[in-house]
């Protein structure tokens, strides 16, 4: 799909965060713009901002959890639009804990926010692009679907999901016109979790783990979709090596890791967060 222009994206988290920089990248291509997220008065100022870019863009607040608003998300589309071309799934949560304490509905919440979510939403688009044999899945994971992520296992869980749900719908459809790419940054500067991770802990990334940029990403994004690329590695630093290290010798890699310092960083933000809800706090 090298040519973008004139065609409809569904993107999901698109109310703040990392959503708002793939919508302004898309955007950017001339790609008209169905938003989701829950919030509508701050989802609606982002489709304004993208018309604003000279797109067709329209506001549909909803819960991707929930079947009847992913069922109204793509009426919706269908209806403004007529077609559906490229499917961003990035609406996720992010929770840091010490896992043996934490409630069932939150590791719930993590599973069907961040992959059951996406699962069941690209089923419903997949037989409309079918159609029309062409079509473009993303999935936005992480590198915590890539290494292994102390205090962070159903959030690593569920990014580990998308990346074999990207693996399967290639093999499974591309053939037939509809591919699909996972997008895997590292710690995400300026918008995200991250920087929610900060606030609450006020830590500092560690030399493994680096920052990237939201626009980074957000061009990656585009990137993927343009050239069909299975999987982008969004990493600063040595990023890419830590992750074909951890695939090619697990083992090894297991002995190695803590000498990084990532399980500090996030033990620090677990402790935090920990603290914070025995206090009352969010």
């Amino acid at each position: 799909m090298r040519q973008l222009k004139n065609r409809t994206a569904i993107l999901t988290g698109a109310s703040r965060g990392l959503g708002t920089y793939i919508a302004r990248a898309l955007a950017g291509e001339g790609v008209n713009l169905v938003l989701a997220a829950r919030s509508a008065g701050e989802l609606e100022r982002v489709a304004e901002e993208m018309r604003a870019l000279g797109v067709r863009a329209i506001a549909v607040p909803g819960d991707v959890t929930v079947a009847e608003d992913r069922q109204r998300l793509v009426e919706a589309t269908l209806a403004e639009f007529g077609r559906i071309d490229i499917l961003v799934n990035n609406a996720g949560i992010e929770v840091t804990a010490h896992f043996e304490r934490q409630p069932e509905e939150e590791l719930r919440a993590t599973i069907d926010v961040n992959l059951t979510s996406a699962l069941l939403l690209t089923r419903q688009v997949i037989p409309v692009m079918l159609e029309r044999k062409a079509g473009h899945i993303v999935n936005m994971a992480s590198l915590a679907g890539k290494v292994p992520v102390p205090f962070s296992v159903p959030y690593a869980a569920s990014k580990a999901g998308l990346v074999g749900l990207t693996e399967s719908l290639r093999g499974e459809f591309r053939s037939r016109g509809v591919s699909a790419s996972v997008v895997c940054p590292g710690l995400v500067s300026e918008a995200g979790m991250y920087v929610q991770m900060q606030q609450d802990a006020g830590v500092k990334e560690n030399f493994l783990a680096g920052t990237v940029t939201p626009k980074k990403v957000a061009s990656d994004v585009v990137k993927a979709i343009k050239r069909d690329r299975p999987e982008m590695l969004v990493y600063r630093g040595p990023g890419r090596l830590v992750s074909a290290f951890a695939e090619a010798a697990p083992g090894a890699f297991e002995r190695v890791f803590p000498i990084f310092g990532t399980g500090t960083l996030f033990r620090k933000i677990a402790d935090a967060r920990e603290k914070q809800r025995d206090q009352g706090g969010t």
